[in-house]
């Protein structure tokens, strides 16, 4: 690590930032986790968003500019450009909450006098260190930040359409729902039905939900009101932005409350060189051939899975899809009691290694770990499969 007080140059942090701030690099397993710094942006972008920096807009035209592109490829009225998913639901929730009635927007997350219900699907329950009970909100405590209160039903992972329509009330205002779902849940289209026929709109968190590309407009031609994308995930736009697509009337509500105006949204404030470089990335990706992208990715999964089927101690499989029923595959080691290790040990040996790499815990399974080979390239995969041997070795010698 550098010293606290030894100066950087201008020179060192264009040369390599992170080691000149004495910042450890990751080899990122995890495929585009924020903690990891998200995904890894092409050179198309890149470019797009140095040309973006070099002279003045106005931030409105801009948007709206914006707007069109993300019509094209999402079938939605219209969309607008936030910093991050997260964002996204939290200016979608305040524009259902207000439409275009600014004395409601300035009240936000005051929501007296208004609707404010937002019917969602069971939320995990966690216990603290001092013994409590709580809501385990997750992505979604950015629709909570907007002023609303959740109803919730169904169990965690499933819920049923009689569940779903009891839940409704002349105080429900929208319904929040997660982009992917697993086997036996109640389909959205049917939400979509139940909410629409008490005149509720639906929001989606599409954060996590690409690939396939048809979901970018699947959402929208179901019939929801808005959909939030994450920009940096698999767009593999900037980490720092996010799309929100849907009805033209509540992209006008989030555009009257959300930078360059005042409002709740303002802190969702994005640059003029994130907007061109997150459109430079839908467009990038959209045109990509889904098909060639996936062969890339069996092939780069079966590439690591080749490089670490005889680790002594561990099992090796690739599994496609996700858990999630997400279509991409990812490479799943399964460690042998008689390693004396956890799934847990092993990714914090990874983590705190040289080199370090960053690596997933299984949904239910303590003595697995998840390895998503998406943003990787061949060396950094020789890597990867180069310090599981040396970790398991030691455990077996």
């Amino acid at each position: 690590m550098m010293p606290e007080d030894s100066p950087i140059s201008l020179e060192q942090l264009a040369a390599d930032p992170y080691a000149a701030l004495g910042v450890r690099k990751f080899i990122n397993a995890t495929c585009h986790h924020t903690m990891f710094g998200g995904t890894l942006i092409p050179e198309p972008s890149l470019a797009a968003m140095s040309a973006a920096a070099d002279t003045s807009v106005d931030m409105l035209e801009l948007q709206r500019a914006a707007g069109r592109v993300i019509s094209q490829y999402t079938n939605a009225e219209d969309g607008f450009i936030v910093s991050g998913c997260a964002a996204a639901m939290m200016v979608g929730t305040a524009a259902i909450l207000t439409g275009t009635d600014p004395a409601k927007m300035e009240r936000l997350p005051d929501t007296t006098g208004m609707k404010s219900l937002c019917v969602a699907k069971r939320f995990a329950r966690r216990i603290s260190p001092s013994g409590e009970e709580y809501v385990d909100h997750g992505y979604a405590i950015a629709v909570q930040t907007a002023g609303v209160s959740f109803v919730e039903v169904g169990q965690r992972d499933v819920a049923t359409r009689e569940e779903y329509e009891a839940a409704f009330s002349d105080e429900v205002m929208m319904v929040y729902w997660v982009g992917y779902a697993p086997a036996g849940d109640i389909p959205l289209a049917d939400v979509i039905e139940i909410a629409h026929s008490y005149g509720v709109p639906v929001m989606v968190d599409a954060s996590n939900s690409l690939p396939p590309r048809s979901n970018l407009h699947h959402f929208i031609d179901l019939g929801a009101d808005l959909v939030c994308f994450s920009g940096g995930k698999g767009l593999q736009g900037p980490q720092g932005a996010g799309i929100l697509a849907g009805r033209s009337d509540l992209i006008e509500a989030v555009a009257m409350q959300t930078a360059p105006n005042h409002g709740i949204g303002r802190i969702c404030k994005v640059s003029k060189e994130e907007i061109v470089g997150q459109l430079a990335s839908l467009i990038w990706w959209a045109e990509e051939d889904d098909e060639d992208r996936l062969t890339e990715h069996h092939r780069l999964s079966g590439l690591l899975k080749g490089q670490i089927d005889d680790l002594p101690g561990a099992s090796i499989e690739v599994v496609f899809p996700d858990y999630n029923q997400r279509p991409y595959p990812t490479v799943h080691l399964t460690l042998a009691d008689e390693t004396g290790m956890t799934g847990a040990d092993l990714l914090r040996e990874l983590h705190d290694g040289e080199p370090a790499i960053a690596a997933m815990s299984h949904h239910s399974n303590p003595q697995t770990i998840r390895l998503d080979v998406r943003l990787l390239r061949e060396d950094e995969i020789a890597s990867i499969a180069g310090r599981l041997r040396e970790i398991l070795s030691a455990r077996s010698s």
